[in-house]
């Protein structure tokens, strides 16, 4: 086993804040990217991944004006799926977000050159110390509320012309203010009542063929759960023609600006939130 190695340093502009004053959590993603793609530059430079899903833990908040510093390694592989650590800090001790990320080789796992990077990549996995995800089971129905319908700019696809994952959280990040609209939260509300949302936790899958630019995608979201200051939701992203591409499990809580710690959840909220709780039948 291997230590996690630096695969990228910067630093929180204040632009990539949200109206809650800290890291939007699309730049934290575009992060990672960043450094799952460093990574594999230096391990296997020739090979072609794609992500598949990525769970992610927020601990503590990053803020503009703060550093950040990611230590990236192999933690698993299995077959052709390789599971890439991030941890992400501030620069001064102590984790501000741990991410778990699952790629799939987009070439055959086969042959005398897949054998030897296997090889070279199980002598390069790290330890992985930090708390495991555990899975999440999720429904497949769709959440009651339309969050979101729009094309695929330029500025959210990558390289090959496809909604970026920088672009995927984007989307859903937007989708949850919607959510929460819908639930009572509104801008009025947040601005009157020195409130906001933060997300601890979140689960993105994705299926089949990322959106092509200028293709048109839609958002549907929906609670899963609603507790005394924090609530679980689902979004679900389709193509036009009625294709999941992905979806995006959320956890945050209720969120007191001035205090920067969760809050009770008002009563009024909570109800409200509870009638957009995705049903079985």
């Amino acid at each position: 086993m291997t230590d996690l190695v630096e695969c990228y340093r910067g630093g929180v502009l204040i632009q990539e804040c949200d109206a809650f004053g800290h890291l939007n959590i699309a730049y934290y993603i575009e992060r990672f990217a960043d450094a799952g793609y460093e990574l594999l530059q230096r391990l296997a430079p020739n090979a072609r991944w794609t992500t598949r899903a990525i769970a992610t833990r927020y601990v503590t908040e990053l803020r503009a004006g703060d550093p950040i510093v990611i230590a990236s390694g192999i933690i698993r592989i299995d077959a052709a799926t390789l599971t890439l650590g991030h941890v992400a800090t501030n620069g001064m001790g102590g984790p501000a977000t741990t991410v778990a990320e699952e790629i799939v080789a987009l070439d055959a796992p086969d042959g005398e050159a897949w054998a030897e990077l296997r090889a070279s990549l199980d002598a390069s996995k790290a330890a992985w110390t930090e708390m495991p995800f555990d899975p999440v089971k999720l429904p497949e129905k769709s959440g009651p509320v339309a969050t979101g319908l729009a094309r695929v700019k330029t500025n959210e696809a990558g390289d090959d012309g496809r909604l970026s994952l920088f672009g995927f959280v984007n989307r859903f990040s937007t989708a949850n203010l919607v959510n929460m609209n819908a639930a009572g939260m509104t801008s009025t509300y947040m601005r009157e009542q020195n409130r906001g949302f933060a997300t601890f936790e979140t689960r993105l899958e994705l299926f089949g063929p990322a959106p092509a630019l200028g293709e048109g995608v839609s958002t549907n979201s929906g609670m899963l759960e609603v507790g005394r200051s924090s609530v679980k939701i689902l979004h679900e992203m389709r193509l036009q023609r009625g294709q999941r591409v992905a979806r995006y499990y959320q956890a945050g809580v209720h969120f007191d600006l001035q205090a920067r710690r969760s809050s009770a959840l008002p009563d009024e909220l909570r109800v409200n939130a509870s009638r957009l709780v995705i049903t079985a039948d």
